[in-house]
């Protein structure tokens, strides 16, 4: 689980820098819908197996999640990681796994 854990952040890690160069030139909702369309499906495939592993192995998967939110959102580093999921209407990586284990099945 933590080679699948590390082979998703690689993957997700190459969208700080588009997110960052996008932020300033296109519209909130624009980066709404990217976030949408390349990170938030990419967390959500097997999430079920994969966020079935200890904390410390996803910690920094979930890091890079509140880092791309905070950027696609501009928003500063001290905003709490609560408000940007209300913003966008999701949920942290650890409750993603508990609610589509519990309600998906």
């Amino acid at each position: 689980m933590k080679s699948h854990v590390d082979h998703l952040f690689k993957k997700l890690l190459k969208f700080t820098g588009i997110f960052y160069k996008l932020r300033s030139r296109a519209q909130p909702q624009v980066l709404k819908m990217l976030y949408f369309t390349f990170v938030y499906p990419q967390l959500l495939f097997g999430v079920e197996v994969y966020a079935n592993t200890c904390k410390s192995h996803l910690e920094k998967l979930i890091v890079l999640n509140n880092k791309l939110l905070r950027i696609a959102q501009s928003c500063s580093e001290q905003t709490r990681t609560v408000d940007l999921y209300k913003r966008y209407s999701t949920l942290p990586l650890p409750l993603l796994h508990e609610y589509n284990v519990l309600f998906c099945a």
